[in-house]
């Protein structure tokens, strides 16, 4: 070999090397990245484990309400969100289901108490087209949102909320009818049950559910149920007023009454006997079948440095119209 090819190889051969221990450097950078986005994957699992535990914790201890007829802020639950934690998280619990349900309220109840100012002209009809034509949601922002005031849909309506068939529009029940059963002829049937009723008067107490249902009773039940939907003690008092001063309800005094409310929530729990006393209707009012003491389904969040943790919790009725403190976690978000 001539001592051009032999300063020729050299360099080839330097070349390699460098090529080498450059390939071999990005290897050794891109297998430590992938090892730290690992370690940051675990340390990011490992915090949201935390979280929900946390959040976890808040559910059982909902579900240990040493009242489970009422729920309000006063609950023991409540004083152990609000301590100082010394895992730096803070929890938060609010009540999901204490406003009128966009996917089931009644027209009527819109055209009765005025809140149909609230909708765009015509919106109230469009609402209850649109429920059967597109289906219900709980993101009643993105379904709905295009009908409402400023405002409007944030303060009085929520997406949280089971079908009192005593309040629920009667063609969002016919159309829940046949999604949860997948019988069209069935609910046609229902339908004309809940028009009866609505022609007559008749008010569904819990017990009637089995004999309404037949045998769809498990596919309706408690998607579908009889109780009060609103828990005044966290009912928005503009909504509560409306919804006193309904004509059809016969209440005696509206703003006397939703003013004794707010100032009994505010230093007592209210029972549901205490709150038909209050409000002074009749019994077989409608009013009682939106007006209650407990809360269907809450929003407990835990947040830490930026990362957050929220589960939605169903709070389930019992078939006999009883307390019912068994809870079941429905959603679970977490975002950072």
């Amino acid at each position: 070999m001539r001592a051009g090819e032999r300063g020729s190889a050299s360099l080839s051969a330097l070349l390699g090397l460098c090529i080498v221990a450059l390939a071999g450097a990005s290897a050794a950078i891109l297998l430590g990245a992938v090892g730290r986005a690992a370690q940051r994957s675990d340390a990011r699992s490992a915090r949201r484990s935390e979280l929900e535990l946390i959040a976890r914790e808040a559910v059982s201890r909902l579900a240990l309400d040493p009242t489970p007829d009422a729920d309000c802020a006063r609950d023991p639950v409540w004083s152990w969100a609000r301590l100082d934690r010394t895992d730096g998280a803070e929890v938060r619990i609010s009540d999901l289901s204490s406003a009128l349900d966009a996917n089931w309220v009644q027209k009527s109840l819109l055209l009765r108490t005025g809140m149909s100012e609230l909708l765009s002209p015509g919106g109230a009809d469009e609402l209850q087209q649109r429920r059967v034509s597109s289906g219900f949601s709980a993101d009643i922002g993105g379904a709905y949102g295009d009908l409402f005031g400023v405002g409007a849909l944030e303060r009085y309506f929520t997406g949280y909320g089971y079908a009192n068939v005593n309040t629920t529009d009667e063609f969002a029940l016919r159309e829940l009818y046949r999604m949860r059963t997948g019988d069209a002829d069935g609910a046609e049937l229902f339908h004309r049950r809940i028009q009866e009723a609505l022609e007559s008067g008749r008010i569904f107490d819990p017990r009637d559910l089995p004999a309404l249902f037949g045998e769809a009773y498990p596919q309706l039940f408690p998607v579908m149920n009889a109780e009060p939907a609103l828990n005044v003690h966290f009912l928005d008092p503009g909504l509560l007023l409306k919804l006193l001063s309904h004509p059809a309800w016969h209440v005696p005094d509206p703003a006397g009454v939703a003013e004794k409310i707010e100032e009994r929530r505010e230093s007592v729990e209210l029972t549901a006997a205490e709150l038909g006393r209050i409000i002074g209707a009749p019994e077989e009012s409608r009013l009682h079948q939106y007006l209650g003491v407990v809360t269907w389904f809450w929003l407990v969040s835990v947040s830490r440095r930026g990362e957050r943790i929220e589960l939605v919790v169903a709070r389930l009725p019992s078939a006999s119209g009883g307390p019912s403190p068994r809870l079941l976690v429905v959603e679970e978000r977490y975002s950072k």
